[in-house]
């Protein structure tokens, strides 16, 4: 893993497809033959919130951290190293410290000598405040527990423990986690008890504290001895590197100076706590290079010793790390067997001479996370990262299980209008899974819930009949707050402003309501809406088990363009004006019926002008975010526009306003929609992002996505005016040809600001290849309508 800078393909995705490619691209890299890891232990879909680029198995899930640009004794040039772990977000933690650390200028290595509970900080202006503090928090206890049973059913706080440090207090949580291990778990916990604290103490005269974080590393977790600490055990290797300000804006999300101060507080923390050395999470690395390589996994404890240190320099950091006492060899014991024999080759470390260079890259990629968990913690992105949805008692959760005779043969017998329907066999096809972007980020959180879509092959038989069979999809969603939580922790990776603002606006971006949405549509009846829908075969709905299923078709041989976002060259214009007029008609049916719609309560929360202008910093902090990253989508003009759409977003929003509006799918593009192949009728699915708004807003979603680069004013001015007519012949009473280019113009500026910086936010941790056409498609389609907005 030597020879090339370029990123590992692939991220974010869970597919045998995806770690083919990994497969194929480290082996290209290294040169080496790799044949052990061509069969993966796990399946990767398995394997969604465990592990990041991930390509094969030694008993646990390996993933690819990396480039590293390594500048050592025995290490030099790019390397890319394979972590075993099961820890999710840690090899994405590496590969971002990383990034940091190539990006400015690479990591100096050198092998010295070989030898053989949860602790929040709360800073006050005073010592006096601090002291109060510490008094008051003490008799918080009850409370404090009934906060952390609210979140977590294991975790039981036994004592609280502020200690006191100047003008700073580390409070200690100790915690009894039953049968877990609990890190994660009384993470959370703590996080929600000090969201309590904070929430109290601010309005108490003079105990506000002037600073927080969730860890300010006086729990002591992961160390070891004193005397290995200065006499070594193992290999004795360094690692130092400095970081430009630009860099750790760009890459860490946060400021060498908050990274400063938090590393400043963490360190007197560490002292009062008996921490051996100063770290923050090497070990994390140490243990998932040890499992790759064959290591002696026992020698972790005594591997772990760290002495980290971070320092401002020039306007940025330098930071250092030593590793005192890492026991490792490339011969013998583990070594030996084939997977992991063949990392050892990957890494150019096998056999003899191979143990300086492999300290040297555990010691580099030991650096790479510590800062980059360091900048976490500092960017507040360390608690978000674990906040899950509190649940106050047991949920029996769906299963697989679930999905059989018991809970589908009523939905049959009712949709098929067969009283004695009986259902004999249930089979579920082996398929890539079809779940899409929501239900993807939330099966990071609760993983032992059912959701997704699952294909069924249900065996059915009424008395004395023979057996049918019925291809459908079970649609299992997921809870708008489970949603909610993943997305907020994408903002937070991405730091800054956009961190915070998305906290505060994280209920109005469009996914509150998503798990009762759809499922209302699809129970509406609605005639329009049946047409377009794929058939369904009935609802299952049981909140007590946060179980919302919708029992539907499944889209086979019958249809065409399915999944066909990543080739948008696949829509010739018959398939896009098929599309157009067949939503027509949903848009039709609602179009000035607004009070109608909304008195439903299909559609849940709806946007208005005030809120649009209210949430212009989170907008405006998404666009400059993203045109930071992809200089060659968004250039200094596109972003200029982009500024004054969202300026003015409040008058123009209100003009939009007073357009008729109507029901609007709201995702209507080749990721949710399809044509029938027998007569090109639309089949429209995904609704659960459905809402009020100008009949444009689809339109303008659908032509984003598959117009060809070298459309043009006269193309999108004759499908503008093919669904202005379509909705008119439909029944509806549409306004003429300028008013509805205004309304389309103006869901255009509301797609440029709002949905597709979502998407560029997800593609930043989860590779998003239809952005590569959309993005510049939405800014020619700008371009189109002009440089004035509001």
């Amino acid at each position: 893993m030597t020879a090339s800078t370029e990123e590992v393909p692939g991220r974010g995705r869970y597919t045998e497809t995806a770690r083919q490619a990994r497969l194929g691209w480290l082996r290209r890299t290294t040169g080496a033959s790799l044949t052990a890891l061509e069969e993966a232990g796990i399946p990767a879909r398995d394997l969604m919130g465990n592990i990041e680029n991930y390509v094969a198995t030694v008993e646990v899930p390996v993933g690819l951290a990396g480039p590293l640009l390594f500048r050592g004794d025995a290490a030099r040039g790019p390397v890319t190293v394979p972590l075993a772990t099961t820890e999710g977000a840690l090899v994405a933690s590496a590969a971002r410290g990383a990034k940091a650390i190539t990006r400015a200028g690479g990591v100096e290595t050198r092998v010295i000598a070989q030898r053989m509970t949860r602790a929040p900080v709360f800073e006050f202006d005073g010592i006096g405040a601090a002291a109060g503090f510490a008094q008051w928090v003490t008799g918080r206890h009850t409370e404090l527990a009934e906060q952390i049973r609210e979140v977590s059913r294991h975790s039981r706080l036994v004592e609280l423990d502020p200690v006191q440090i100047g003008r700073v207090v580390h409070l200690r949580f100790v915690y009894e986690t039953a049968d877990a291990g609990g890190q994660n778990m009384t993470t959370a916990a703590t996080w929600r008890a000090c969201r309590w604290i904070n929430d109290r103490i601010a309005t108490l005269p003079g105990m506000a504290p002037t600073w927080f974080a969730i860890e300010g590393n006086m729990s002591g977790d992961k160390k070891l001895t004193h005397l290995n600490m200065i006499a070594g055990r193992g290999t004795r290797v360094t690692a130092e590197c400095t970081l430009d300000r630009a860099t750790v804006q760009r890459v860490l999300k946060t400021t060498p100076e908050a990274i400063d101060r938090t590393y400043r507080i963490a360190v007197p923390a560490a002292q009062q706590a008996g921490m051996v050395g100063f770290d923050i999470d090497a070990v994390n690395v140490i243990a998932a290079v040890y499992v790759a390589t064959g290591q002696d996994i026992a020698s972790v404890y005594e591997s772990s010793g760290a002495v980290f240190s971070v320092q401002p320099e020039d306007g940025g950091l330098r930071a250092g790390l030593l590793l005192p006492g890492l026991v490792i060899g490339t011969v013998g014991g583990g070594t030996g067997l084939p997977r992991q024999r063949a990392y050892l080759e990957a890494l150019g470390c096998a056999g003899d001479g191979g143990m300086h260079r492999l300290a040297e890259i555990i010691c580099g990629f030991s650096l790479a996370v510590n800062l980059s968990t360091l900048a976490a913690v500092a960017g507040g992105q360390f608690a978000d990262a674990h906040e899950r949805l509190g649940r106050s008692r047991r949920v029996h959760w769906l299963t697989r299980a679930d999905l059989d005779a018991p809970l589908l043969e009523p939905l049959l017998a009712e949709a098929l209008d067969a009283p004695d329907l009986k259902v004999v066999e249930v089979a579920t096809p082996v398929d890539e899974s079809q779940s899409g972007l929501l239900t993807e980020m939330t099966s990071r959180g609760e993983r032992r819930k059912l959701t997704g879509v699952v294909p069924l092959r249900v065996g059915y038989a009424r008395p004395g009949g023979t057996t049918k069979e019925i291809d459908l999809v079970a649609k299992v969603k997921p809870l708008d707050e489970e949603v909610i939580i993943e997305a907020a922790k994408l903002a937070s990776l991405s730091g800054g402003a956009l961190a915070d603002l998305y906290a505060r606006w994280r209920d109005w971006t469009g996914f509150k309501d998503v798990h009762t949405r759809e499922v209302a549509l699809y129970r509406s009846g609605d005639p329009a809406l049946a047409r377009v829908m794929p058939e369904v075969y009935g609802v299952h709905v049981d909140p007590e088990r946060e179980a919302y299923v919708i029992l539907m078709e499944r889209l086979g041989p019958g249809v065409i363009l399915k999944d066909t976002a990543d080739r948008p060259g696949l829509w010739r214009g018959e398939h896009v004006r098929a599309a157009i007029e067949g939503i027509a008609g949903v848009h039709a049916a609602w179009l000035g019926r607004e009070d109608e719609l909304t008195a439903r309560g299909w559609l849940g929360r709806v946007q208005s002008a005030e809120r649009m202008s209210a949430m212009g910093g989170l907008w405006t902090a998404m666009a400059e975010q993203h045109a930071a990253e992809h200089p060659q989508w968004f250039t200094p003009d596109v972003l200029h526009r982009l500024r004054r759409i969202i300026d003015s977003s409040g008058d123009w929003w209100a003009r939009l306003e007073r357009l008729p509006r109507t029901l609007v799918h709201n995702d209507f593009n080749p990721r949710n929609i399809a044509l029938r192949a027998s007569d090109l009728s639309l089949v429209a699915y995904d609704w659960e992002l459905a809402t009020l708004h100008v009949p444009q807003r689809d339109l303008v979603e659908l032509l984003a996505f598959v117009l060809p680069a070298d459309a043009g004013e006269d193309d999108v001015a004759a499908l503008l005016e093919l669904h202005r007519q379509a909705v008119r012949d439909a029944g509806a009473e549409v306004p003429g040809p300028d008013s509805w280019r205004e309304g389309y113009r103006l869901a255009l500026w509301d797609f440029s600001i709002t949905r597709l910086q979502l998407y560029l936010m997800a593609h930043t941790h989860r590779e998003l290849p239809f952005l590569k056409h959309l993005v510049p498609n939405v800014v020619r389609l700008l371009e189109m309508e002009g440089t004035g907005a509001g």
